[in-house]
Formats: C-alpha cells, sequence, structure tokens
C-alpha cells in the first residue's frame, strides 16, 4: 500500500535536487504550495493526474515514485501504466492491462487511495471476473460507490464463495438490506458474536437474525454492544440466556437505558449481593424503581454526592431509611440541607434529632 511518509520525503529530496521551492513546484504542477507541503509532511500524497506531471517533472517512472525512490524490494513494479491510463480517462485499458496480465489487479488496489470513486468504478466494471476473489473486493470496497461494489459481488459470488469472516468485512460498505440477505444465507453458521460485531449495520433487520439463530449462555459483551440496536423483546431475551456469572453492576448499567424498569430491576436485584459503588446508584437510579434503588443503596457506603443524586429518585420512605442508617459525620451539613426536600416531616425530625444528640 501506499506509504505516504516515504512518498513525501522522496518529493522532497527531488524538489531540492532541482533546487525548487514548494511554491515553484507547486507552479509547475499547478497546485498550492500547502498541497506539496502535505505531500512532503507525508499528511497527503498527490491524486492520479498529479502523480503522472511529478514522475515527468523529474523524468522518474510512476512506479520510482511511489516506491519512494528505493530499488531494492520494491512494492509497485508495474503500477504506471494503470495510473497513465487512468489520468488519461482511459479505464477501459486500465482494466485490459489487468486482464492481460501486464499489471497485476494487487496493482490497481494498491493505488486505490488516490484515485476518484468514479475512476475506480469504471475500471473494475470492465475487470475480468476470473481475475477477481472476494479478497479483492474486500481490499476494494473503501473505495468504491455501493452500487459498483455490489455489482461486483454479484458477479463473483455464490453460497460457498464467501464466509461469513468476508461478510464482516464488507459489512461497513454494503446497505443494510444486501447484508442481512448475504447473513441469512449464513445463518446455519452464524453466531450471536458475528451479530454483535455488525449491530451498527444491519438496521431493522437485526431482530430477526438473532431470532432466527439458537441462542445460549450468550456473553454479556455482546449484549452491551447489541443493546443500542435490538427490540426491547430481544434485548430480554438476550438477558434470559446471558452467561448468569458474568453480570455485574458496570454491565447492568450499560445496558439499563435500552430496558424496561421491571427488567432492570430484576437484573439488580439479582446482583445485590454483590458489591455496589456509589456511582453504580447514581446510573441506575433513572431506570431502577424506587424500592430496588433503596436496597441496593443500604449496601453502599454513600458520599454527599451519591446522596444527593440519587434522592429525586426515592420515595420518602426508602431515603429516610438511607438517612437514619448513615453516618452523619460523613455528610455535610449543606448536602442535608440538599436532602431535606425529598424527606418526609417525621424523617425529617429524626434527623433534626439525631444531629442535636
Amino acid at each position: 500500500m501506499l506509504n505516504s511518509q516515504l512518498i513525501g520525503s522522496f518529493i522532497s529530496k527531488l524538489r531540492k535536487e532541482k533546487d525548487l521551492t514548494q511554491v515553484e513546484l507547486a507552479d509547475k504542477l499547478n497546485v498550492s504550495h500547502q498541497a506539496v507541503s502535505k505531500w512532503e509532511r507525508g499528511d497527503s500524497v498527490p491524486d492520479i493526474g498529479t502523480l503522472v506531471l511529478l514522475a515527468d517533472e523529474f523524468n522518474l517512472s510512476v512506479d520510482d515514485l511511489l516506491n519512494g525512490g528505493k530499488k531494492d524490494e520494491k512494492s509497485f513494479k508495474n503500477v504506471g501504466p494503470i495510473v497513465y491510463n487512468i489520468a488519461k480517462k482511459d479505464t477501459h485499458k486500465a482494466a485490459d492491462l489487468v486482464n492481460n496480465g501486464e499489471s497485476e489487479l494487487e496493482d490497481l488496489i494498491s493505488i486505490a487511495p488516490v484515485l476518484k470513486t468514479s475512476s475506480i468504478d469504471s475500471v473494475t466494471k470492465n475487470l475480468d471476473d476470473k481475475k477477481l476473489s472476494i479478497h479483492h473486493i474486500g481490499q476494494l470496497a473503501p473505495f468504491l460507490s455501493e452500487e459498483s461494489l455490489e455489482e461486483l459481488f454479484n458477479r463473483i459470488s455464490d453460497d460457498d464463495s464467501y464466509s461469513i469472516k468476508d461478510i464482516v468485512q464488507l459489512a461497513p460498505f454494503l446497505r443494510s438490506e444486501l447484508l442481512t440477505k448475504l447473513l441469512m444465507s449464513k445463518r446455519n453458521s452464524l453466531s450471536i458474536g458475528d451479530i454483535a460485531h455488525l449491530g451498527p449495520f444491519l438496521g431493522g433487520e437485526i431482530d430477526n437474525l438473532i431470532n432466527d439463530i439458537p441462542l445460549e449462555g450468550v456473553p454479556w459483551k455482546f449484549i452491551t454492544g447489541l443493546a443500542p440496536f435490538v427490540s426491547l423483546d430481544v434485548l430480554k431475551t438476550l438477558v434470559e440466556k446471558a452467561i448468569n456469572d458474568e453480570i455485574s453492576f458496570n454491565k447492568v448499567v450499560a445496558i439499563a437505558p435500552f430496558l424496561d424498569q421491571e427488567t432492570t430491576d430484576k437484573l439488580a436485584l439479582r446482583i445485590s449481593g454483590q458489591k455496589a459503588e456509589s456511582h453504580h446508584l447514581s446510573a441506575l437510579a433513572p431506570f431502577v424503581s424506587k424500592q430496588t434503588l433503596g436496597k441496593i443503596a443500604m449496601s453502599v457506603e454513600l458520599d454527599d454526592h451519591s446522596f444527593i443524586a440519587i434522592a429525586p429518585f426515592l420515595g420518602e420512605g426508602e431515603l429516610g431509611k438511607l438517612v437514619e442508617e448513615a453516618d452523619l459525620n460523613s455528610i455535610s451539613p449543606s448536602a442535608l440541607a440538599n436532602l431535606a426536600p425529598f424527606l418526609s416531616q417525621e424523617s425529617l425530625v429524626k434527623l433534626i434529632t439525631k444531629m442535636k444528640s
């Protein structure tokens, strides 16, 4: 692949050898001096047309330029003809170079980052199907239009030519409808882990995919990853099938915003024997019932911030019980004043009495 640092350093060396300023080289190439500066710093590489002009300016081949002047173990050996034909907008001839074996498909893939999408779409459209593999398509995917990628995939694919790993690689570049179709064809070997990796790309079909595969002992890391993308019913099913000994307050906090209160209560109470931290209470407070929050809070050493944070979510009874059992020396007077509006009159009287004693 293109090494922008190596190419940039070589351009800088060539420019200095010809005693040109960045501005002078930029004028010769009809680009800005800022563009030349970015090349030389390795922040970017010249586009396909400018590569040809640069090679001509320094009396080099495009391959030499892309190899950064390195003569041994060259990465680019026959890219130049492809580059020259694409620069002349003769993409059909560029494809013929690959089809005839004069250049390799890997040569085209190596320069894909500097090709316009329209150019690489046009070249691949004219490639011989026998030259293509699912591996090649995966490498080209970031540079192709969605339509060209799907057309290319459909030209060479059958159910045996690609794996779920290939689908995962292509997922960010495919329409969710096609992605779902591909996964459905592989559902017998599809796992919840595969779907978790693809969650952001599946759209509304993710529930159907999950419902179509067996679920036993689902790792919590997958539930956490899928929570934002699945329906409440499917998320509850995943929770039911979760590996119980992996549940922790951190994990419940992570999925609580996507669950209903009843399910969150059950999860929180299931692990109430574990040690909770005050920050867990603050995070769970909006998503559990007053009774559950109060029960968990009884086993936590609360500080000023936590008391004030959970107070609006507790009932007067639960809050009053917490305050009664708290070490008042650990709660500042200002925090107690902030708690007062949430306490019942009876609890407030008890609090004042306790403070005086």
